[in-house]
């Protein structure tokens, strides 16, 4: 009796410590784009954590709609753009995207963190442009 009342603390301590690292380490994400012109586009990507992350990359990618599905764009220049920062809690990243007339984009947003060992990963679309 002693035996299995020793196990469920233990399994309790482990599953609620594993609990509350997780929600000490959230994040929320915003994605925005605009057209300025029929060729160029305005977006930004921001992203705010609960705590300062040792590191924070946000990569943002330009798709097009290509017969009802979504690809990474093609005939523009710049396809896909990244940002790295350090010890910080807030990443902010607006980019200018040079588009081709007459097709319908999105950005695809991916934001990488790191505190300590642990890694958090989260993934954010635009609306259509």
């Amino acid at each position: 009796m002693k035996r299995k009342c020793l196990f469920l603390v233990i399994a309790l301590v482990l599953v609620f410590g594993s609990v509350s690292v997780v929600s000490a380490y959230t994040s929320a994400a915003t994605v925005s784009a605009a057209r300025t012109s029929n060729t160029s586009a305005r977006v930004s990507a921001d992203i705010r954590y609960t705590t300062t992350v040792d590191s924070c990359t946000n990569k943002m990618t330009l798709q097009e709609k290509y017969n009802g599905s979504w690809r990474t764009a093609t005939g523009v220049s710049v396809k896909t753009v990244s940002r790295t920062k350090t010890k910080v809690s807030t990443l902010n990243f607006p980019y200018t995207f040079t588009l081709v007339k007459g097709k319908v984009y999105r950005i695809k947003a991916v934001f990488t963190s790191k505190k300590g060992s642990s890694s958090l990963s989260r993934t954010c679309y635009s609306s259509v442009f």
